[in-house]
Parts: C-alpha cells; sequence; structure tokens
C-alpha cells in the first residue's frame, strides 16, 4: 500500500508539472513568421550566352600537324646549322625596325662611347658596345662618331640562321630633338 501511494503521489507531482498550451498553433506560427527576417541580396544579372558560328581564319587545318618551328625538321630532330640563343628578355629598342631608328650623336670618352638613339616616339635612347637594337635580334657591335654597327640575326626561311651586318648613321636634324 505504502508502495501505491508512493506512485500515486508520484504521478501527481508530474501531472502539476504540465500546463495546458492554449495557443493554437496558427497563432504560433504567424508569430513566428513575423519574428524572422531574411535579408537576401539580389543576385547579379547574369550575362547571356551568344553562340558563334566557327570561321577558319587561317590556311592551317586545325586536324594537320602544325608547321615545324625554325631550326626544327619533321621528327623534332635539330638541324645542323647556327642558332640564335634565346634570350629572355628584350631590349626596349628591339621593339622598332631599324628604319624607324637614328642615330643622333654620340657622347662618351675616348674608352667608351655611347650612342644616342632618337626613337619613333621621340624619346632618346642611350646604348653601347652589346646592346641590342632591331626587330631581327640586332646586337651593337661596335659605337663609332659617325655611325653604329650593327650585326643582325635573320632567318634564311629553311630552319637556319644568318647574321647580317647592317648600320645607323648619324643624321642631323635639328628641328626634331
Amino acid at each position: 500500500m505504502k508502495r501505491r501511494i508512493w506512485v500515486a503521489g508520484l504521478w501527481l507531482v508530474g501531472l502539476m508539472g504540465c500546463k495546458a498550451n492554449d495557443d493554437s498553433v496558427a497563432q504560433f506560427i504567424s508569430h513566428s513568421h513575423q519574428q524572422a527576417h531574411a535579408s537576401v541580396e539580389p543576385l547579379e544579372e547574369q550575362p547571356t550566352f551568344v553562340a558563334e558560328s566557327f570561321v577558319m581564319t587561317s590556311t592551317r587545318s586545325p586536324f594537320m600537324q602544325p608547321y615545324p618551328e625554325p631550326g626544327e625538321v619533321l621528327g623534332g630532330q635539330k638541324l645542323a646549322c647556327w642558332q640564335p640563343t634565346v634570350r629572355s628578355q628584350r631590349a626596349p629598342l628591339e621593339r622598332y625596325p631599324l628604319a624607324q631608328l637614328s642615330m643622333r650623336g654620340v657622347i662618351g670618352d675616348a674608352e667608351q662611347l655611347w650612342a644616342l638613339i632618337y626613337t619613333p616616339e621621340g624619346k632618346l635612347a642611350k646604348v653601347r658596345e652589346g646592346h641590342y637594337i632591331g626587330l631581327n635580334q640586332g646586337r651593337i657591335k661596335q659605337v663609332g662618331r659617325k655611325a653604329v654597327e650593327i650585326e643582325e640575326v635573320l632567318p634564311d626561311g629553311e630552319g637556319c640562321w644568318i647574321k647580317r651586318a647592317s648600320s645607323l648613321a648619324l643624321v642631323k636634324h635639328d628641328s626634331d630633338v
């Protein structure tokens, strides 16, 4: 009997802790929706994709092997002729053809002469022996008082290279500089 009283007492205490929920489910949902705020930024407008048809722009078929690089024959073998060394950096005066450059003066002393080269942009550049000039890997061999001697490297059309001597003579233009 004592045991039944204890069990009934525990049930009574447990039932006293329960409270009836008078709110309806609909009120709970509407209250939750009012309190919840989500701030979402609008997405960027996506660019429209426009498909373009393929237009062949070169004479080489994309399904054929490309032409060999200068200095190589078909099969990847190197030619047995002279090849220039590949340099990683180009000098500023290698952007212009020699025909667009002109020598405007010489500065220096008996030991070292520097030539003043006038560019198409209207600037003067100072060069000496060993500097590169022109589009054809031209290297300055000698700076004289009247001209600059240059050695250019040109492809021969068959994968080899040839050296050609050229020069820039002193030109006097009073109006340009």
